[in-house]
């Protein structure tokens, strides 16, 4: 007598069933598929979206707000001492160049290339300070943008004070050659006379200002 096989029984269908059921692969991490979870899912990323938008438009509109106060409080140099300072921080950037490549061999010391340096960038800035704002606008806003990030050049007392400070240490450069001497002093002079030219327009001419509507007043009584 040979006894029966466990293989050799015939399998109940339920039992089968349930067997395959138990061997199938459990997937996890599956994304819901609720309807309402996937709408409120939509609709907090939609808000997001809007809340960003309208937090970056009121960041635009204060800058821009920002940006026309400042363009409003802008003081401007007469057309004469604006077109003087233009020139002489053109004049004073190519010799600044010059210096620091020194084809003449007319600055020795570390100290005279780094002033000259320094000078390339003051007769950049002069010369965005009084260029024409067309020009300026069209080089990507820069005038605007310096006046932004540096107020006091906005005003005439700030910018006179800058080109004395220029203008005094263009004096006291004093190169080598004779030539270059007497144009850095001419440079520093000018820049100098400029910016007290400045400062009296902006306060002597303002008093001025005040006191002849002050007579027009007191004739009107």
């Amino acid at each position: 007598w040979i006894p029966e096989r466990p293989l050799d029984r015939p399998l109940d269908p339920w039992s089968f069933t349930v067997a395959m059921a138990s061997t199938q692969p459990q997937m996890y991490g599956q994304p819901s598929s609720d309807p309402a979870a996937e709408l409120q899912r939509q609709m907090a990323t939609a808000a997001a979206q809007q809340a960003a938008q309208q937090g970056a438009q009121v960041a635009s509109q204060k800058a821009k707000h920002g940006f026309y106060e400042i363009k409003a409080y802008i003081q401007e140099n007469p057309g004469s001492v604006k077109v003087m300072c233009f020139l002489v921080g053109l004049t004073l950037l190519v010799f600044s160049i010059l210096g620091v490549i020194n084809p003449f061999a007319v600055f020795g010391t570390p100290k005279e290339y780094l002033a000259n340096v320094y000078n390339i960038i003051f007769s950049v800035i002069i010369c965005i300070c009084e260029g024409k704002e067309d020009w300026m606008r069209s080089c990507g806003d820069l005038q605007g943008k310096l006046f932004q990030r540096c107020f006091f050049l906005a005003t005439q007392t700030g910018r006179a004070l800058f080109y004395f400070y220029v203008g005094s240490m263009t004096i006291l450069l004093l190169p080598s050659g004779f030539i270059w001497t007497l144009i850095y002093i001419i440079l520093g002079s000018c820049l100098c006379l400029l910016s007290l030219l400045m400062l009296f327009f902006a306060h002597c001419g303002r008093c001025r200002s005040n006191y002849g509507q002050m007579g027009g007043s007191s004739g009107q009584l």
